[in-house]
């Protein structure tokens, strides 16, 4: 019997959500993206205020992707000659009202319908709404796959229940795995602290795995110290919110990122774009 080749998406949705993922991730298989979803679950920072401003910094830097809740991607895309690739934000916590409950605030439909690339949502393992958050995401992920759309979820070790064990490799390690368990396609997660500890984190998770950047860092360069060593643990990236629209320059820290993640930098190199 001869060689012959099968397509192997056929008119299936694994042809769009493979598109979808090709327009967030980078040829080399990493990403840096940028998170913008910060007024609802920790309030309207000074900086983000007038959002549109520091968006436009942030997409002159050409980020992989980034992501904001649904009733935002129009003043920011819309009218734009070139488009940068955009994740929706589907749920979320908020720190001072609901910190281990995620809200349903978007649906796969206004992903399809606004031209987004993904969907993110998010957990909080180890709470008591865990069983609640995992339901959701289970769901999503199987409404999403459904139309092509992929995944990301924003696996946290936030919940209650861990004690003094929150934030412990063991706890981002089972939130990631968690995520990975119900279907998603990318996890975002705390950083452990250290590659060798991240690396069990990434090693236990069979998807993509990235970093949360974090609260800010007292240096710039400390964020790109945590980038660098992402990567030696093999993760697939890094996105980032406060540590890059509360920079001094918010491009500059773009592309200082850009050159860690992508390029390999080391972050005493890299440090130099920010002039």
């Amino acid at each position: 019997m001869g060689i012959f080749e099968l397509n192997p998406v056929g008119t299936t949705s694994a042809l769009g959500r493979e598109i979808r993922l090709r327009r967030i991730i980078g040829a080399d298989g990493r990403l840096m993206t940028v998170a913008l979803d910060q007024a609802v679950p920790r309030g309207v920072a000074p900086r983000l205020a007038d959002l549109k401003t520091v968006f436009d910094k942030i997409a002159d830097a050409d980020p992989d992707a980034f992501t904001v809740f649904k009733g935002v991607a129009g003043h920011l895309l819309s009218g734009r000659a070139k488009q940068v690739p955009l994740i929706i934000k589907g749920s979320t916590f908020c720190v001072d009202f609901h910190l281990t409950y995620d809200a349903t605030v978007g649906q796969v439909a206004d992903c399809l319908r606004l031209g987004a690339d993904a969907i993110a949502v998010g957990i909080s393992a180890g709470s008591e709404n865990q069983v609640a958050m995992l339901e959701m995401l289970s769901a999503v992920t199987e409404e999403a796959h459904k139309w092509g759309l992929p995944v990301i979820c924003h696996a946290y070790p936030s919940g209650e229940l861990w004690g003094d064990r929150k934030g412990s490799t063991e706890s981002v390690m089972y939130a990631a795995r968690a995520a990975a368990e119900c279907g998603t396609d990318i996890v975002k997660t705390w950083y452990t602290g250290s590659a060798e500890e991240f690396k069990k984190v990434v090693d236990a998770t069979p998807t993509l795995v990235v970093a949360a950047g974090g609260a800010p860092t007292p240096k710039p360069i400390d964020v790109l110290n945590q980038a660098a060593a992402v990567m030696d643990a093999g993760g697939a990236g890094m996105t980032a919110g406060r540590n890059i629209w509360g920079a001094d320059d918010p491009g500059a820290m773009v592309h200082a990122l850009k050159a860690v993640i992508h390029d390999g930098a080391d972050p005493s190199e890299a440090v130099k774009l920010l002039g």
